[in-house]
């Protein structure tokens, strides 16, 4: 498509353009029309299925109704200001960009003898009724969700967040695909420089389409390597979520065609974090989040341990020998975990791929007879698929799927070190581990904080669910514009006195 092409002022030059560009008379869902509009000639384009018909008859009703006469001079500032003020109208000169609004919903009007084109936002698109999320179920509080459609989900966003401060900032991605990203943030609360790095790495997206959505454009705008399993952004397909993130600075990127809301700079424990502790007893909601966190370290330490110390017996002391296995089975320990965490990985996808109504039976037949069969004729030590199991549990027991699928991958990892370097090979793979998570970033923020660099009042509010009272400043790491969250400005003195302090601060005060 030729850029800088503007409207001719001949209809018939704009409707041959644009029959070519289109496929009129190829492609069955693009509508032509051509009508009068007074004593003139005009045409309108629009996609089927992707307008408001009642809304569209509507408005060629009103076009249409009056005298010639009246509508025979200035006819396109006739109609732009008296017979479509109802919708959302604008004039463009453009005439790509008109086909670009186009195909994204809106219906092109041309009028013989006039420059501009009007283009009436009369979109409908399909789509489903906000529904309970799957992954990030409560017991108590709201359910809804988001959905595909990008107006549905900042409308989902601003009935939490009624700010005059926040802001929606449209852009669109791909050449061909036309994406819609909304880049949401409360502007006097939000550092600008990180929304400028996130409009700035957006724009400069060189691709024809990103079908795929929200995780194209993840790989697009996250910095660092590529190959590098954790995950730097969460995902939410919560309202609520979205917008507590917002209010704490940070940035939300909603993609049309997506349910999953990305939010952004994340650290790990952003992603062990659930609204559930927050629906329950400040004791209730800290007792939730140790056990999540014992859990997720479950997950991934203690298949690789046991296996060190039982390929090592010398180092047991005398009260945890029962910790050997009882009967090894045919196949070398190690390479049964590995076979273990293949077949939990085929039976977790295989789970998804297979219909709702069976995948109930399809968990029994992996869980009982595979395993139960598997140490009953010998291939498979009891105490190998008890530990991948108790592993297992405490992998989906992580909320975000992209930090539990990393966690996994990493412990295949040390039960392989393990099973050909015994101790060492685990005690070298958990510092490299722990090199990873020390120096990988997320938007420049550190992947630890506020572990590493350490910071006490935040890290209470990591470990610990904190009553929301008390939850009166943002995150320093994120250099919030606003740093408390208190209305009446006078009372935020003494909090102000005990604020979290960045690494910056500190080292400020130990040059001092």
């Amino acid at each position: 498509m030729a850029e800088g092409r503007n409207v001719n002022k001949d209809l018939d030059s704009n409707i041959n353009y644009l029959k070519e560009l289109l496929g009129v008379g190829e492609t069955y869902d693009v509508c032509f029309r051509e009508f009068r509009v007074g004593r003139k000639r005009a045409a309108s384009f629009s996609i089927n299925g992707m307008v408001n018909d009642l809304l569209v008859a509507q408005i060629f009703t009103e076009i249409m109704a009056d005298r010639p006469e009246e509508l025979s001079i200035n006819t396109l500032q006739k109609v732009f200001y008296t017979r479509a003020i109802h919708t959302q109208v604008k004039q463009l000169t453009n005439i790509n960009d008109a086909v670009t609004s186009l195909l994204s919903g809106e219906i092109l009007f041309f009028i013989d003898g006039e420059e501009d084109v009007v283009v009436i936002d009369a979109r409908a698109y399909p789509v489903r009724a906000p529904a309970e999320s799957n992954i990030e179920k409560v017991t108590r509080g709201s359910r809804d969700s988001f959905v595909e459609t990008i107006v549905f989900n900042t409308a989902l966003i601003r009935r939490r967040l009624r700010d005059p401060n926040l802001r929606c900032e449209i852009t669109k991605v791909g050449v061909r695909s036309q994406t819609d990203i909304a880049v949401c943030y409360i502007k006097d609360v939000t550092n600008p420089k990180l929304v400028e790095t996130v409009k700035k790495r957006l724009n400069n997206i060189n691709i024809d389409g990103v079908p795929m959505a929200e995780k194209a454009i993840e790989e697009y705008i996250v910095g660092g390597s590529k190959w590098n399993p954790l995950p730097k952004v969460r995902y939410t397909e919560r309202p609520d979520v979205a917008a507590v993130h917002l209010l704490e600075g940070h940035v939300c990127l909603v993609v049309d065609t997506s349910p999953n809301i990305m939010i952004l700079p994340t650290t790990f424990w952003h992603h062990v974090q659930h609204v559930e502790e927050y629906r329950q007893n400040v004791v209730t909601g800290t007792f939730l989040r140790l056990v999540r966190l014992g859990a997720v370290g479950l997950s991934l330490l203690l298949p690789p341990l046991w296996l060190a110390l039982v390929l090592q017996r010398h180092l047991l002391p005398e009260t945890l020998s029962f910790l050997g296995p009882q009967d090894t089975g045919i196949i070398p320990l190690g390479i049964q975990f590995l076979l273990a965490e293949a077949g939990v990985e085929m039976v977790r996808m295989a789970t998804v791929h297979v219909p709702a109504a069976q995948s109930t039976a399809l968990g029994f037949i992996g869980a009982f007879m595979l395993g139960e069969f598997a140490t009953k004729v010998g291939l498979f030590g009891n105490e190998t698929i008890f530990y991948t199991a108790v592993a297992t549990v405490g992998t989906f027991a992580t909320p975000s799927v992209e930090l539990a699928m990393a966690m996994r991958f990493f412990r295949v990892v040390l039960v392989a070190l393990v099973m050909l370097f015994k101790v060492p090979g685990l005690i070298g793979g958990l510092i490299l581990l722990a090199l990873l998570f020390s120096f990988t970033r997320s938007f420049g923020v550190h992947y630890l904080w506020p572990a590493v660099p350490f910071n006490f009042q935040a890290m209470k509010d990591v470990l610990f669910r904190l009553p929301i009272p008390a939850k009166v400043l943002r995150p320093a790491v994120l250099k919030p514009k606003d740093q408390d969250r208190l209305a009446n400005k006078n009372v935020t003195s003494k909090k102000k006195q005990t604020q979290e302090k960045t690494p910056s601060d500190q080292d400020q005060q130990k040059d001092k």
